[in-house]
């Protein structure tokens, strides 16, 4: 098949960048024509290494000018009208992150829309450009419940997401309790949530260091990075920041976790703790992330922003570590055979297949 796939941008190392990257990469392997639309593209992408063999056509046009998103939608149909002139003879589209969907009104093609969030609020403009969309795919139930609430027209079904490593993780030991966190600096992340768990538990984990990986973005991210240094100074509880770091860096931190926490609220997927599942790193996930559908059972999950419950967790974890490690093995055996970055690539190509 000749596939064209439609995402806003390529800039930022992200868990949608991620999926479209790996997608691409995986639908190449197999044999297909690959090209990706998109607004902005970053020249030292981070995912640059898995796009290769794919085309690329950007229009080097700023995407976002004001985070309000609102305000962007009219300058966002305006790009897509742009980037519609430049579609090849493709037999299917695949748009990702809104507003690719919209591409389905300006084209003939087949558009299947792989939705990881839908646009939060009723809005005219885009009621009426994703009408043409001819199935919409979610990355989660609970979005997927979302979407047909947002979008009652659309035809929909869920099928998840991937997840990867690179390397073996290799678990060094040290005089520490090493706790990792990946995801950009923002308050529906709930990094402040970790530090207060520890607050609780600090006289039982006296050796703690935590490691949040993940850029500010916006006011609300500095902010929240204050807050959360100022909450660790007087609990006298180590933590330590990194912006952009490369894959290797992260998989060093991973090399280092006794734990990795991840418990935002209103998370479609989660990339991060599917990774330090499949590297044997026991994780804990709240109820409100997407990848909790995955799981074998409820063992790592704890309600968004119960710090009690989280806290309670940690230490749970820490000293009941063979139990829930082998429960961590159950969970990545699971993760490795039906939710690879290749199984999840073999089922898009399956879904495009209906459609060309």
């Amino acid at each position: 098949m000749d596939i064209g796939l439609v995402h806003p941008e390529l800039i930022y190392p992200r868990g949608a960048e991620k999926q479209l990257c790996k997608l691409s990469y995986y639908l190449d392997k197999m044999g297909h024509e690959v090209t990706i639309y998109t607004f902005e593209k970053e020249e030292s992408y981070l995912f640059n290494p898995l796009l290769e063999n794919v085309n690329i056509i950007s229009l080097n046009t700023k995407w976002v000018l004001n985070y309000l998103f609102e305000l962007n939608q009219f300058r966002w149909a305006n790009l897509i009208r742009k980037i519609s002139s430049k579609i090849g003879d493709h037999d299917i589209i695949n748009a990702h992150n809104h507003p690719a969907q919209w591409i389905s009104n300006f084209t003939d093609i087949p558009t299947v829309w792989m939705c990881n969030e839908p646009y939060h609020k009723q809005h005219r403009l885009d009621n009426y450009l994703s009408s043409k969309v001819k199935s919409t795919l979610s990355i989660s139930a609970e979005i997927e419940t979302m979407v047909k609430d947002r979008y009652p027209q659309m035809q929909v079904e869920t099928v998840g997401s991937g997840a990867g490593l690179d390397r073996k993780i290799e678990h060094i030991e040290n005089e520490y309790f090493d706790l990792v966190f990946v995801g950009p600096l923002h308050p529906k992340k709930h990094q402040l949530d970790i530090i207060n768990a520890f607050s609780l538990i600090k006289d039982k984990i006296p050796n703690a260091r935590l490691h949040f990986v993940g850029g500010e973005v916006g006011l609300l991210s500095k902010r929240l990075k204050n807050s959360m240094i100022e909450l660790a100074q007087k609990n006298q509880i180590e933590i330590l920041f990194y912006d952009s770091i490369t894959d290797e860096e992260l998989y060093s931190l991973y090399d280092l976790a006794d734990i990795s926490v991840f418990v935002p609220e209103s998370e479609p997927w989660g990339i991060f703790p599917l990774e330090t599942m499949l590297g044997g790193i026991n994780t804990i996930i709240s109820d409100q992330c997407g990848a909790a559908d995955v799981l074998p059972n409820n063992k790592f999950v704890i309600e968004t922003g119960n710090i009690k419950q989280l806290a309670n967790k940690i230490l749970d974890v820490k000293e009941n570590f063979d139990e829930y490690n082998n429960e961590t093995m159950i969970a990545s055996k699971i993760i490795r055979e039906n939710y690879s970055w290749k199984a999840y690539s073999k089922r898009m190509e399956n879904i495009f297949c209906r459609f060309k």
